[in-house]
């Protein structure tokens, strides 16, 4: 008789389980959850002045339009965004960003360097041949790395 009362308290406790979390179920399907938040940050300057932080903050006061006229050359008239749209951006202060070539060859290995430029790697591609090529016309005693 004792374990038909033990297998009829753990079905009690299982339904009451069951019911309570029907209860949660039918709460949330009730109520409107969004995991993002009313704020959210733009690139564009807000029209009130503020993106999370106060109208006195200098950096939201910065511009956000290109440096550069449109007549000029050089590195800065090359960039396709500008600098201050992406360093300037409150959103990103505390983070470093990174735009431009990255030093990839300096201290680099020789096996590295033999997989990117070597022989082998010459006679993969067709411009790679033809470089060998006009390397043994030109009689090079080294014809690759």
């Amino acid at each position: 008789m004792r374990p038909f009362s033990l297998a009829a308290s753990v079905v009690r406790k299982a339904l009451s389980g069951a019911q309570s979390r029907s209860t949660i179920i039918t709460t949330a399907s009730k109520r409107a959850f969004s995991s993002l938040p009313q704020l959210r940050p733009s690139i564009l300057p807000p029209a009130h002045g503020t993106v999370f932080r106060p109208a006195s903050n200098a950096l939201s006061r910065v511009s956000l339009t290109p440096s550069a006229p449109a007549g000029a050359t050089g590195p800065e008239a090359l960039d396709l965004v500008p600098k201050t749209a992406i360093t300037a951006h409150p959103a990103l202060a505390g983070v470093q960003l990174r735009c431009g070539p990255r030093p990839t060859m300096a201290r680099s290995s020789r096996l590295i360097r033999k997989r990117r430029h070597g022989f082998l790697s010459r006679l993969r591609t067709r411009n790679g041949r033809k470089m060998l090529q006009r390397r043994k016309d030109k009689k090079r005693s080294v014809l690759s790395m």
